[in-house]
């Protein structure tokens, strides 16, 4: 019997220290790929569904902190719409490709702007640890970057009819000049539901054994489906919460349950022990760990390219 090949798993940097250096905020984001890109200097691509966990630390705090972690739904419809934009994107700049070749940017990919905190300063920075000349304390730095892929000004582009510059994006869309389209809105465009409309009384409506009412309640009865049919609900949900309440100096909150972010965009957002919102102190530090796996040595199953407009509508 023929042994099975052992599945390789990269040396990764699977840990990841955080920090918001911001203290009039109360959301920052993580993108996963990019923080993962940073600390392993290799390209980890967007378009997947990185699993990972979380937790705070470094709270300068005595009372009890929030944190609220947001993520894309890992619905179908998410799925779908990813597939479709990377699709509608290959589709559109497979001749551009042709003619550039070998050439193309070597660190190129499909870019969705998931830049969603708001103003600048609301993303959570990689650090990094050196050990101090003397005594016993670790000096951090933040794990600079030489061009964001995720801040929106490499967000793949295309032009409309009009000829204005349109890009990919998870948030609101912009259709006048210049702007981006909503990814979930276009694909949700494909899948117009139109009940036909009933111009009989029914099949059998002039047989005296068939009970009329009854048959007009089989037929239109949960004709309509269960959910609005022409609006989805948002793409955000809350994947899960931690809390730290401890003494101040004793600075660890439990970690989040395994968690799923396609694109690997995550939201933290902070709430005060009542409850209402909060701004982060600059002081959190925040430990996303990866999940183990066979990409580059994280678990992020990739979505595929979606081949044509009507592929994948039933």
């Amino acid at each position: 019997m023929a042994k099975r090949k052992a599945v390789r798993i990269d040396d990764t940097q699977r840990t990841l220290t955080l920090i918001s250096e911001s203290s009039s905020t109360g959301a920052a984001v993580a993108q996963i790929p990019n923080l993962l890109m940073r600390a392993n200097r290799r390209q980890y691509t967007q378009c997947r569904a990185y699993d990972f966990r979380l937790k705070i630390g470094n709270v300068d705090s005595a009372t009890e902190q929030n944190y609220e972690i947001y993520t894309l739904s890992n619905a179908w419809w998410v799925k779908r719409s990813i597939e479709m934009a990377k699709g509608v994107w290959l589709d559109s700049s497979k001749k551009e490709r042709v003619l550039l070749g070998d050439k193309t940017a070597k660190y190129g990919d499909f870019i969705i702007q998931t830049h969603v905190g708001g103003p600048g300063g609301t993303d959570l920075n990689l650090v990094q640890y050196s050990p101090a000349s003397s005594g016993d304390d670790m000096d951090q730095q933040v794990v600079v970057h030489d061009e964001d892929l995720y801040d929106g000004t490499v967000t793949n582009e295309l032009k409309d009819d009009s000829g204005d510059k349109m890009g990919f994006t998870v948030g609101a869309a912009d259709t006048t000049g210049d702007g981006e389209f909503n990814i979930f809105d276009e694909y949700l465009l494909t899948r117009s539901i139109t009940p036909d409309a009933d111009t009989r009384a029914g099949p059998y409506a002039e047989l005296f054994s068939v009970d009329e009412d009854v048959l007009t309640a089989l037929q239109q009865d949960g004709d309509q489906p269960p959910w609005d049919a022409d609006a989805f609900p948002s793409p955000w949900v809350l994947a899960d919460t931690v809390s730290v309440d401890q003494v101040q100096g004793n600075p660890i909150s439990s970690w989040s349950r395994m968690l799923t972010a396609p694109l690997g965009v995550v939201i933290v957002k902070k709430l005060g022990n009542a409850g209402g919102a909060s701004n982060f102190g600059g002081t959190e530090r925040i430990l996303i760990e990866a999940r183990k796996g066979t990409y580059k040595g994280v678990h992020a199953p990739a979505y595929k390219a979606m081949k044509g407009l009507h592929q994948g509508l039933a």
